[in-house]
């Protein structure tokens, strides 16, 4: 049969790689929008409660949320201190490049653009367009510490007070779930880093004509 044959696992190995790669993919996608919700809701919250005050009076904020046990605005991941709503917006938006970066650096293989945007953040140790058997493997491990940096991030935010108006969707769940789909990706991401630089052919060891000296 023509679908025999020694590549034939290589093949069934190459068609699920790309599978698991639209996978993490996704999981990148979903935590994308997490970030950019727990922004839209920190910066709305703060500025509906806390009356745009950028001090460093906690009684200030607790006479505004009423809560004088929490150190931070209620329903929000901002601290109650001197600019925390500064500096927590800021976070987040650096927390779409970084979600950006990771995604750029799984998808350089197939779009030249993704090496440009990796350029543009001096993060070109993130790839590298030479063949697995010609180089060390360390752009994958920084892409896996890279996310792993992501997910702790996204783990240690809190979700109350994220609703946006969608009655189908339970958003706090939604924002767990994209958090732990996106750690369990990680293991297997390293599969899908470069694939097309995998060979489906069958290496020259197991040649056995050219073994046995045959011309």
């Amino acid at each position: 049969m023509a679908f025999l044959g020694p590549t034939l696992f290589p093949r069934i190995l190459m068609h699920i790689i790309r599978l698991w790669f639209v996978v993490a993919l996704g999981c990148l996608i979903m935590v994308l929008i997490v970030w950019i919700m727990i922004f839209i809701e920190n910066t709305k919250t703060f500025s509906d409660t806390m009356h745009h005050y950028l001090g460093n009076d906690q009684n200030v904020y607790d006479s505004f949320d009423y809560d004088h046990n929490a150190g931070y605005v209620s329903n929000t991941n901002i601290p109650k201190h001197l600019g925390g709503v500064v500096f927590t917006s800021l976070f987040d938006v650096a927390m779409w490049f970084f979600v950006l970066i990771a995604m750029a650096s799984d998808l350089f293989w197939r779009f030249p653009i993704c090496k440009d945007f990796l350029e543009t953040f001096w993060t070109s140790g993130l790839y590298d367009t030479r063949g697995f058997v010609d180089i060390e493997f360390f752009f994958i491990f920084a892409n896996a510490f890279l996310k792993l940096f992501i997910v702790a991030a996204t783990g240690s935010q809190t979700y109350v007070g994220i609703y946006p108006n969608n009655e189908h969707v339970d958003t706090p769940l939604f924002c767990l779930y994209a958090t732990m789909c996106l750690a369990g990706s990680i293991p297997f991401t390293n599969l899908d880093r470069q694939p097309s630089t995998l060979s489906t052919e069958v290496p020259p060891t197991f040649d056995l004509a050219s073994s046995e000296g045959t011309p």
